[in-house]
């Protein structure tokens, strides 16, 4: 006699797709949580990454700065982007001009060379991101090309993923100012020291609309020579 066959009924059938759609459901939620995860930790590294690259250099450039007391060819001056310079067209941060040995490449020119950083936020009909710049000005073959007043020059770009750009500076008392001009018809000194905070901002969006955003402030202070 011939034995029957059990098959598969449709309430096993339906139990066992809804514990495999369950089964989906918990394992998407855990790779979705874990990429998260990854891609924070990633916008972390590179924030870090970004803000020792450019407070290193910015504070390299700016320990080698040459300043004459009460010069006017010689000297610093910085403004607070509540009152900007006007020299920069679409300055929307704090902006910070000196005279330094920077230039390199050349040996028919001068080493002596205008540097500045601002913060370009790229007109308000701009929809791209703001964009750190570094002001570089320098002779051309012996044959002098910069003002000693950061009124001309190219702005190369310097770091994406930049948001604010901040200077204080400290006189020898360790007094606090958003604006310095060491020039002879400005205080006549250079700073004892200078505070710069950059804001870095990583991933689209803002933190209320992607948990992968990442924005972060570093700063660092400079001394300068006297």
């Amino acid at each position: 006699m011939k034995q029957r066959r059990k098959g598969i009924t449709l309430i096993e059938l339906l139990v066992s797709i809804g514990i495999m759609l369950m089964l989906s459901v918990i394992l998407h939620s855990v790779f979705t949580i874990a990429l998260r995860g990854w891609r924070k930790a990633d916008n972390m590294l590179q924030v870090t990454t970004i803000a020792r690259v450019v407070l290193e250099r910015m504070t390299r450039e700016i320990s080698s700065a040459m300043i004459k007391p009460g010069s006017d060819s010689y000297y610093c001056v910085g403004f607070d982007k509540s009152s900007p310079s006007g020299w920069r067209t679409n300055s929307i941060a704090d902006e910070f001009y000196f005279i330094a040995p920077l230039k390199t490449g050349n040996p028919e020119g001068s080493d002596i060379c205008e540097v500045g950083y601002w913060l370009d936020g790229q007109g308000t009909s701009q929809s791209s991101d703001d964009i750190l710049r570094r002001l570089y000005v320098t002779n051309s073959k012996g044959t002098v090309s910069f003002d000693f007043k950061f009124e001309t020059g190219r702005s190369d770009e310097f770091s994406l993923n930049i948001t604010n750009l901040e200077f204080t500076f400290f006189d020898s008392g360790d007094n606090a100012y958003t604006t310095w001009d060491s020039s002879s018809s400005g205080s006549g000194v250079p700073p004892a020291k200078i505070k710069i905070l950059i804001t870095v901002a990583v991933g689209k969006g803002t933190e209320e609309t992607n948990p992968d955003f990442i924005t972060k402030d570093f700063s660092t202070v400079v001394s300068l020579p006297r």
